[in-house]
């Protein structure tokens, strides 16, 4: 597999002085010797090169092109008309210059992944819809540990565990709120008067007892033209972005709304703060005026549905889920073995809301997820309904998700490059399923909020909604699909 470093992830790799040594060069130093130890192809671009030789600082210019020399170069990639006519008329000597090189390098199939940490390239990448290719370094190590041998059993590792607390429980001086306190010189008085003292709600997740993530709301009168009862995220951090806790502590507030009949959700933030883009992922939409003049945008989330709504299938589940989504959309039955179910769906698995042993890995937190077989259909797209059924110990359904692509291929470098972020699949699987020429289906989807009980497919057949078990992916009827539905939530 080739991959792609930014310059942001070059220099903490390769310090010249001290000012090169950053808090991620010890996580880069790991990624790359994963990489070469997984015989992945690492490359840089020849503008890169450029960039460092323009540098005026004589020493810092020379030990840095030195470096570049151990590594492969992509030289001379034309222009892709998708780059073409998404950024038109930039300067060659602007820093959006090299960014859109970079992405043209993934949208040319030159590499399978770039990693950055550079916000304005990964928001160039979903405009371009490129966004699964582009990694952070989080999600980069992610996808490596899934690939060497014995990573999938982790001794001795303790999976950080979200819990509901108040803030009187959290202490203000923790490493973890190092980064607000440099942003915003009164965040201990803050925390202390307005979360402690106030006796806010919080969601955190801990690893061997440090906090490593914490989402901070309240309830709010309504504002900016929302109404009934109203949510704002006032704190939502996590150690590092990209990986999939996000997704998970993200879940539970949403969670936590709907049992409340919450209407309203919002956040501020920065427009270049990367939880913009995180949460817009999930149908936070900016609300048309700043926060008090500033630069702040005011994302909000409509919990409820609208009626009238002319939204296709997948954008009303982004706008409104994951608890809601389009009931008239095709739907379809999935079967899924039970190791693969366990390590996409654990919640299911444990009375506890959230066993440790299988939240191990990155993937079982997300929302998005991945599933890949070797199934011939050709009906799946975007907007349908999935109703995953495990197929050995009891043959039940209990999870939902909604499609957000389909893709058939037979190249397992293009598999897992799209489905690095959310896969619960190593590439040797992958290989398999792809070994003599055989085309997979890649199913990229959204799981939805989880069932009230589960269904067995016996009880389909005694309401002659299926004939049989289904061995492969199988179209349900209108009828079935209505009935899955009542059973599931009711």
């Amino acid at each position: 597999m080739n991959i792609l470093f930014d310059t942001n992830i070059l220099i903490p790799l390769e310090p010249k002085i001290i000012s090169d040594i950053e808090p991620e060069t010890h996580e880069i130093n790991e990624l790359y010797k994963k990489l070469k130890e997984l015989n992945y192809h690492i490359f840089l671009l020849d503008l890169q090169k450029k960039d460092i030789e323009s540098d005026k600082d004589y020493n810092r210019r020379e030990t840095r092109i030195i470096s570049f020399e151990k590594y492969e170069l992509l030289e001379n990639i034309k222009q892709t008309e998708l780059i073409n006519s998404s950024f038109p008329n930039i300067p060659e000597k602007s820093h959006d210059y090299v960014d859109v090189a970079l992405l043209n390098a993934v949208c040319a199939n030159a590499v399978s992944i770039l990693v950055t940490n550079d916000e304005g390239i990964h928001k160039k990448a979903k405009q371009v819809g490129k966004e699964d290719s582009v990694y952070y370094l989080s999600e980069a190590l992610d996808l490596v540990n899934k690939q060497l041998p014995d990573t999938s059993i982790l001794r001795g590792y303790e999976h950080p565990v979200i819990a509901a607390e108040k803030c009187y429980n959290i202490d203000e001086s923790d490493t973890f709120f190092d980064s607000l306190r440099q942003s915003y010189n009164g965040f201990n008085d803050w925390f202390i008067n307005k979360c402690k003292l106030a006796h806010r709600d919080c969601f955190t997740l801990r690893e061997k007892n440090n906090l490593t993530g914490i989402c901070i709301y309240k309830f709010e009168e309504p504002c900016f033209e929302m109404t009934g009862k109203v949510v704002k995220i006032c704190t939502f951090k996590l150690i590092s972005q990209g990986n999939k806790l996000g997704e998970l502590l993200l879940k539970n507030l949403l969670e936590q709304c709907y049992k409340s009949n919450v209407e309203w959700i919002y956040v501020t933030a920065f427009p270049d703060n990367y939880i913009c883009q995180f949460f817009e992922t999930f149908g936070f939409e900016p609300f048309k005026d700043k926060l008090n003049g500033t630069e702040e945008l005011i994302l909000r989330k409509h919990l409820i549905p609208e009626e009238n709504d002319n939204f296709d299938s997948l954008e009303y589940h982004i706008k409104y889920g994951p608890k809601y989504f389009d009931k008239a959309a095709q739907s379809f039955l999935v079967p899924i073995t039970d190791s693969y179910h366990t390590m996409l769906f654990p919640e299911t698995m444990a009375e506890s809301l959230f066993p440790e042993i299988y939240y191990e890995d990155s993937y079982a937190n997300a929302i998005r997820k991945a599933y890949i077989c070797n199934s011939n259909t050709n009906q799946l797209s975007e907007g349908n309904m999935l109703f995953f059924y495990k197929t050995h110990s009891d043959s039940s359904i209990f999870v939902c998700g909604i499609v957000e692509k389909v893709l058939k291929t037979s190249s397992p470098d293009e598999i897992l490059s799209i489905i690095g972020k959310r896969t619960v699949y190593k590439r040797q699987e992958i290989e398999d399923k792809c070994r003599n020429g055989n085309s997979c289906l890649v199913i990229l989807f959204r799981q939805t909020i989880n069932f009230n009980r589960k269904i067995n497919i016996n009880d389909l057949k005694k309401q002659k909604l299926v004939n049989g078990i289904p061995q492969s992916i199988t179209q349900l009827s209108e009828e079935a699909k209505k009935w899955i539905i009542q059973q599931a939530w009711s």
